[in-house]
C-alpha cells in the first residue's frame, strides 16, 4: 500500500535535510530527520554524534529507538517526508528517494552547515573540509558495517529506491521539483 509519504536517503552531505524541507513547504507536510533524532538521543546521553554513532554500531538495542521510530511511521503517519538511511527498509509504503552525491561536495557541504545548532550541540562540526571528508568517510564505513551486520543491508545501495538524484547536478529547488513530480507519478501508477 502506497502511502503520502516520501523517504530520502543517500549519502551524508546529499542534500537530505535542505530537500526535505523544500518538499515539507511546498506539500505541507510534516518532516522527521533521524539524524536530527539521534543528535537528541547522543545530546541527552551527554555524547558527541560521532561517539553515538560509534556506540549504536556495538548496541542494537539503541539503534533500535531510531528503528522504532520509522516503523511507528510506517504504520501511524501520513502525509510526511523523512529524512532517514533506513527510511526505505522500515517505511516501505513510502516513495524512497536516494540522493548521490561525490564524498568532496559531501564535505564542502557538511563543513558549510557547521553552524546548525543540532550540529554544535552535539560536536558534530569540522574544523575544515579535509576533517569532514575524513569524518563523512569514518561515518559512511560505520553505517555500511552496522546495517549489514544488523540488517543485511547497505542504505547506500542506490537500487533498493524508487528515484536516484545526483544533487550536485541540481541545486536544492530543482531537486525538489524533481522528487515531487516523480512522487506524484508514482502514487499514481
Amino acid at each position: 500500500m502506497k502511502k503520502n509519504i516520501i523517504c530520502l536517503g543517500g549519502l551524508p552531505g546529499g542534500g537530505k535535510s535542505t530537500v526535505r524541507d523544500e518538499i515539507a513547504a511546498q506539500l505541507g507536510m510534516q518532516m522527521f530527520s533521524t539524524g536530527d533524532y539521534m543528535r537528541s538521543i547522543a545530546k541527552k546521553r551527554g555524547m558527541t554524534f560521532d561517539e553515538f554513532n560509534a556506540h549504536i554500531a556495538t548496541h542494537k538495542d539503541d539503534d533500535e529507538l531510531i528503528d522504532l521510530e520509522l516503523k511507528r511511521i510506517q504504520t501511524e503517519v501520513d502525509n510526511i517526508v523523512v529524512d532517514s538511511h533506513l527510511a526505505f527498509h522500515f517505511v516501505p509504503s513510502g516513495f524512497k528517494v536516494f540522493f548521490q552525491v561525490s564524498i568532496e561536495e559531501s564535505a564542502r557541504r557538511i563543513y558549510k552547515d557547521r553552524e546548525r545548532e543540532t550540529r554544535k550541540s552535539v560536536g558534530d562540526v569540522m574544523d575544515s573540509v579535509e576533517e569532514a571528508k575524513k569524518r563523512i568517510q569514518a561515518r559512511i564505513e560505520n553505517h555500511n558495517d552496522r546495517y549489514m551486520r544488523h540488517y543485511g543491508l547497505s542504505p547506500y545501495d542506490s537500487t533498493q529506491y524508487d528515484l536516484v538524484v545526483d544533487t550536485e547536478k541540481h541545486n536544492p529547488a530543482e531537486v525538489a521539483a524533481l522528487v515531487i513530480a516523480a512522487f506524484a507519478q508514482w502514487r499514481v501508477s
